[in-house]
């Protein structure tokens, strides 16, 4: 039986027929594949940085190599691939990817670089999609849009490396420390909730690049708000832009009399420049002054 291996390293951030609640600041009650008509997600999703190695899972041919939407299975997957597998029965679907390391009809090996992760077609953040499709009699109709769980070809007995990490756990430990290999996971989960958030059991989708995207949204949005906002003048309400307008107008029109202040220091010449309603008052105002105040 053919044996198969990991499409890369990276953590999984979104398994098979998982879904979610949120997506783009967008509440979906019942989950977002729900909303289109979908059981859940019909693949698995790993959290790469753009340009991550995408490994061939098995030996196989390409049977196709370009854009997904160009293809009657794979639109909205961005640049894509199909790796066909006779004996399994299943072509294995990468979506998303940057670049191309293989061309259609080529034959590779289990474990040979075939492309590079990236962000194409319908997505939120850089990330590898893989899915599993029935080679023959594809039911588009099954809630999964013709998928199959590729789980069972991924971590079960045909991947002699998930084999291997199966049992690792079987021995005692020694001392109370991280491995090295412990320490890299712990890293690609963390690199994996940077890139394109973490999809919890609950179903709700966190990370940094939704939220960042709703931030960016409401920044963008501040300048018009503040400015729509009302202010009360004369038992009306005006916009705040509108008051800082008029604001600008009186302070316009004053300028003129400011400067000719400025340029006069005769004491004659300014006192010209003083309405005959303000003159008492300026009168009274000085003298109370040099009188010390009283």
């Amino acid at each position: 039986m053919t044996a198969t291996t990991l499409p890369t390293s990276r953590p999984v951030t979104q398994d098979w027929n998982q879904d979610f609640e949120w997506l783009n600041g967008v509440h979906y009650p019942n989950g977002f594949y729900d909303s289109i008509g979908w059981r859940g997600h019909n693949g698995i999703d790993y959290g790469c940085w753009e340009g991550d190695p995408a490994e061939a899972v098995c030996d196989g041919v390409i049977e196709f190599a370009g854009d997904g939407n160009n293809h009657w299975l794979l639109s909205g997957g961005g640049n894509a691939i199909l790796l066909r597998n006779e004996e399994l029965g299943v072509m294995f679907e990468y979506l998303h990817l940057s670049r191309f390391e293989v061309r259609q009809g080529q034959t590779v090996r289990r474990g040979q670089v075939i492309a590079r992760t990236g962000n194409t077609g319908i997505s939120t953040a850089p990330h590898l999609h893989l899915g599993a499709i029935p080679i023959y009699n594809v039911n588009v109709n099954n809630g999964y849009r013709g998928r199959v769980d590729p789980t069972p070809f991924l971590y079960g007995p045909l991947n002699p490396d998930y084999a291997d990490v199966a049992t690792q756990g079987t021995t005692t430990p020694q001392e109370d420390t991280l491995s090295a290999k412990e320490v890299q996971e712990i890293k690609d989960h963390i690199n994996a909730v940077l890139i394109g958030g973490y999809t919890w059991k609950d179903g709700k989708h966190y990370g940094i690049a939704p939220i960042l995207e709703q931030v960016q949204r409401q920044v963008a949005g501040t300048p018009a708000a503040v400015w729509a906002t009302p202010v009360k003048r004369a038992g009306g309400n005006v916009s705040a832009l509108q008051e800082l307008a008029d604001t600008k107008t009186k302070v316009l029109g004053i300028e003129p009399a400011i400067a000719r202040i400025e340029e006069n220091t005769d004491p004659a010449a300014l006192a010209d420049l003083i309405p005959d309603a303000l003159a008492q008052q300026v009168i009274d105002a000085l003298a109370a002054r040099l009188n010390g105040g009283k």
